[in-house]
């Protein structure tokens, strides 16, 4: 069904045909009395023929201009209304109904694009957008401000050493990295990718970790010392004990030289015991630095239901692994991906043990250009009082555990711009990611 034309455009149409109409008989009628030598009759068509070729031209130009200044209202910013002319009350009533509703729209997309410029300028983080040839499009008051960033290449600004600012051009999508400005200031680098106007840009957050490493320090320290001390009185209390029961022994005419043999041999028991656990400290805090290849995730998977098939079967585990695409592939050090995932499988080994129904999944997934290394379990979950105290070295709830595997883990995952993270697995357990950045 043919649609209707709008009243006022379908008036001055029929305004403008009957104008060209009487134009035409005006002509004919002036042409005819001129052949007549009736000229006095002639001038008055002739009169007559241009008023109402005046007229209609006036009408046109009107209609022109009224169209003229609505469509420029729709791209300018600021615009005249067009004034309601003669036969298009209609139209011009629909058109300011129209500027009305654009109006509108622009109001509330200014109020919102001054919203988030407010909140832009307000955060502590520096932000810097900055597009695939190093130039920074776009940078926040705090970029301006505490790294004297503006437009230009990104090389150029001058509180960013050339290597921190090769690294924040090349930093790939979701990475975190720790970089130093140039007056030493440590700063916590991410990124984020996105498309705007057919160009790839990509948005870099700096966040100062002065005042946030302070409170992360002194946290630490709290809990390296709650669990130093818990583990050295454990050990040094016996050895106390038994030291002085042995000096009284030793002075007495009738000691047992077998009963004090077999005190020291506690004691010297409980003193390897102790040089053993400051061993495994020092290896923790020497974690050497990833050497990353490409890793095929399918060759990854292979080689940890190669090394952990045996143990989960031993232990009555239903253990399944996974990859997906199948093609996944990623850039990390392979000998510490894999011990970092050895440790969290053998930590969901534990957590199922002699449970009915025992069972544990691996998987690898790209997720939102990231690689997400997933190890669940249907064990009895993450203690809900401190579950971040699972990754406090030398924390357990194992009899014999060490309380590092989790702790080398996250290491390991932090060592690779990555994370670590946990979370209640739907049905009962634990879900832990390592995720690490794509590409």
């Amino acid at each position: 069904m043919a649609s209707r034309p709008p009243a006022g455009a379908a008036s001055f149409a029929l305004g403008a045909s009957l104008r060209a109409g009487a134009m035409g008989l005006l002509a004919f009628g002036a042409f005819l009395a001129a052949e007549r030598h009736l000229w006095a009759t002639t001038m008055v068509l002739a009169a007559l023929l241009l008023l109402v070729a005046f007229d209609l031209a006036r009408s046109t130009t009107a209609a022109d201009r009224v169209l003229a200044q609505f469509i420029e209202g729709l791209n300018a910013e600021g615009y005249e209304r067009p004034a309601p002319q003669p036969g298009l009350s209609q139209a011009a009533g629909a058109i300011e109904r129209s500027l009305d509703r654009l109006a509108s729209a622009r109001a509330d997309r200014q109020r919102r694009i001054d919203h988030l410029e407010a909140l832009l300028d307000n955060v502590t983080a520096a932000l810097l957008v900055v597009d695939e040839t190093g130039q920074v499009v776009s940078a926040n008051r705090a970029s301006r401000q505490n790294l004297g960033a503006g437009p230009g290449a990104i090389s150029a600004i001058a509180s960013l050493p050339p290597a921190t600012a090769v690294r924040l051009r090349t930093l790939p999508p979701g990475a975190r990295e720790i970089v130093r400005l140039a007056d030493g200031r440590a700063m916590l680098a991410q990124a984020a990718s996105f498309t705007a106007e057919g160009r790839r840009l990509t948005l870099i957050s700096l966040q100062s970790l002065s005042a946030e490493l302070d409170a992360v320090e002194l946290k630490a320290w709290q809990d390296l010392v709650r669990v130093l001390a818990h583990e050295m009185m454990n050990s040094l209390t016996p050895i106390l004990s038994l030291s002085e029961s042995l000096a009284g022994r030793l002075r007495a005419k009738d000691s047992d030289p077998a009963a004090i043999a077999a005190d020291l041999e506690v004691i010297a028991r409980r003193s390897a015991g102790l040089m053993h656990f400051v061993e495994r400290y020092r290896r923790l805090t020497d974690l050497p630095a990833p050497e990353r290849t490409k890793i095929r995730a399918t060759e990854l998977v292979a080689s940890l239901d190669r090394l952990m098939g045996p143990s989960m079967a031993e232990a009555g585990v239903d253990y399944a692994s996974s990859v997906s695409p199948r093609r996944l592939t990623l850039e990390a050090d392979s000998e510490l991906l894999e011990q970092a995932l050895i440790n969290l499988l053998k930590n969901a080994v534990e957590a199922v043990r002699g449970r009915p129904g025992a069972a544990v999944r691996l998987g690898l997934r790209l997720e939102d250009a990231q690689v997400a290394l997933i190890v669940e379990d249907n064990g009895p979950g993450i203690p809900a009082e401190d579950p971040e105290a699972v990754f406090v070295p030398f924390f357990t709830t194992k009899p014999g555990g060490s309380g590092v595997g989790l702790t080398l883990a996250r290491q390991i995952a932090l060592a690779h711009g990555g994370r670590l993270e946990h979370s209640p697995r739907k049905g009962g357990g634990a879900v832990f990611r390592l995720v690490l950045p794509y590409g």
